[in-house]
């Protein structure tokens, strides 16, 4: 009698078939669609990147994390995320030319910042402070996905380097927050 037709025996693993696809540990995006992204939706995006960071850092991990408690309070996690990066570059021995704690630190320093000048400096240099802050808040953030598409083998964050409608969705919002506040400055500069 053999195995097939012995209905007691244990399954037989068929090693001839192809493994699944590795499940990705961190989030691809192209650089030039994250830089879009983030400032365009006025950093809208921000949150959604931060969410599907340590989503797929759950999946892939299996740790009993909640990507959307993390993402909400991103700026308790900003240096956890950046060190499990790290780690991960290392566990890979994938070398990155980066500098991960101060990284992570300007992050965190830079996401604060507004919350220090906006009661001080008169509306139209706060919002032109704001477009400055996104810029560097863009610049460490692409750093952090340099390392991340690095992991993930990606370098130029190919598999998701395409806008979709939702993104264009969340760029007209963040175009109209950007409207508003660029309008609300200049009238209460005009009344001043």
């Amino acid at each position: 009698m053999s195995v097939i037709e012995n209905p007691y025996a244990p399954p037989q693993a068929d090693l001839g078939s192809p493994s699944a696809p590795r499940q990705p540990t961190f989030f691809v995006v192209a650089p030039r669609k994250l830089v879009l992204m983030v400032l365009l939706s006025q950093g809208l995006y921000s949150f959604y990147w931060f969410y599907k960071q340590w989503d797929c850092y759950r999946q892939s991990t299996g740790a009993k994390v909640l990507p959307l408690v993390r993402a909400f309070f991103a700026i308790f996690f900003i240096y956890s995320l950046v060190m499990k990066i790290r780690d991960k570059l290392a566990l890979d021995g994938v070398s990155y030319p980066w500098r991960p704690q101060s990284l992570a630190l300007g992050m965190i320093f830079f996401a604060l910042l507004p919350f220090t000048y906006i009661w001080f400096a008169a509306p139209l240099i706060t919002f032109m402070l704001a477009i400055c802050l996104a810029i560097v808040h863009v610049s460490l953030v692409l750093q952090v996905q340099g390392a991340v598409n690095r992991i993930e083998d990606d370098s130029h964050g190919e598999a998701n380097k395409h806008l979709t409608w939702s993104n264009g969705v969340w760029i007209v919002i963040g175009l109209g927050m950007w409207g508003v506040g660029l309008v609300s400055a200049l009238f209460e500069q005009e009344l001043a």
